[in-house]
């Protein structure tokens, strides 16, 4: 069984997003087709992204990022409203950050005549934080004490392919979102309408996320600790076959997911609308979560495991994972002794 728990990062590091240009090619956006990007930013909305002293925290907003290629159509809109706050910060030495939003990310291919439209309305406060334990003496030779978060929103990640049609939209309205990875080495993601591993689309995807007054957290908390999170979700090893339809929704109305990784190597991951592993759909399947009251997936010590779904599918057995030896290729991310 792979390491499905950080695929994305694993994606990331191949798709040369952090990668160490000695190790790696440079990655590169081509678009062949046509892309369409938009972000609002209305008055009284706010869209930060700050790096302190030796660390690295990025951002993007109607997003691509690494190695994407776009041969079909993309359209991409991000919309911060008023009131609305979007907030990225690295803040330790050697702590990377990203966050994103409409989104793709690491390797991601949007083929001729497919078509990927993805959306984000923000009127809450969507922040993604990195907050590490590295120092500056320390991370001249090494940054194992670094923390990584991502984020992203409305999804894509790493090793998607999209060979028919996937829409995806993420709204907040009031409420909060936050991604958190505290500690020496600890890790988060999140993403909300999602698919981060390799997933292939050559039907049609249909992902939404609709928060209004809901608290959304994930939680790396902790030395080596690994959150993930999902929302409307995929994962790593999911299948839509040509002729297949998937429809998977996520709704929150004043309620609370959270997701938190606490203790040395924990990790917790999550998902909600679901799928995560080797899972085919070449007919329909429809997934829909509901969340008014409170879901809480927690992995609590050492080398706790908890994992989640909700409107569920699975296909991961026996659940065996694991850290990766270097996720990011970055700044000696993950080569402890």
């Amino acid at each position: 069984m792979k390491s499905l728990a950080l695929f994305a990062l694993s994606a990331i590091a191949s798709a040369s997003v952090f990668a160490q240009a000695s190790s790696t090619a440079a990655a590169k956006i081509e678009i062949s087709g046509t892309s369409i990007q938009h972000t609002g930013v209305a008055k009284g909305a706010t869209v930060s992204n700050q790096a302190n002293a030796y660390a690295t925290a990025v951002q993007n907003l109607s997003s691509n990022k690494g190695d994407i290629n776009i041969a079909g159509y993309s359209s991409q809109t991000t919309e911060v409203l008023s009131g609305g706050s979007v907030m990225n910060k690295a803040w330790n030495p050697g702590d990377i950050a990203l966050q994103s939003i409409a989104s793709n990310v690491g390797k991601v291919e949007v083929a001729k005549g497919a078509s990927s439209k993805q959306s984000a309305s923000i009127s809450g406060a969507v922040t993604n934080d990195a907050y590490g334990a590295g120092s500056p003496t320390k991370c001249d030779k090494d940054c194992d004490d670094a923390a990584l978060a991502v984020q992203s929103l409305s999804s894509n990640v790493g090793n998607v392919t999209i060979k028919g049609e996937s829409t995806q939209h993420t709204s907040v309205t009031g409420g909060a979102v936050g991604n958190l990875a505290l500690g020496a080495g600890a890790v988060a993601i999140q993403s909300l309408a999602t698919n981060i591993g390799k997933v292939a689309i050559d039907g049609k995807s249909h992902q939404a996320v609709d928060l209004y007054k809901t608290t959304v957290t994930n939680f790396a908390n902790g030395q080596d600790t690994t959150a993930v999170q999902n929302l409307a979700s995929n994962y790593d090893g999911v299948k839509i076959k040509q002729g297949g339809h998937s429809d998977q929704t996520v709704t929150g109305n004043g309620g609370t997911i959270s997701n938190e990784a606490t203790g040395k190597y924990a990790q917790a991951f999550q998902n909600l609308s679901s799928n995560f592993g080797d899972v085919t759909i070449s007919g329909y399947s429809s997934q829909f979560t509901h969340v008014d009251g409170t879901v809480m997936n927690k992995a609590n010590g050492y080398r706790s495991l908890a994992v989640q779904n909700l409107s569920s599918n699975d296909a991961c057995d026996p659940p065996k994972f694991r850290l990766p030896d270097c996720p990011t290729g970055y700044c000696g991310w993950g080569q402890r002794s």
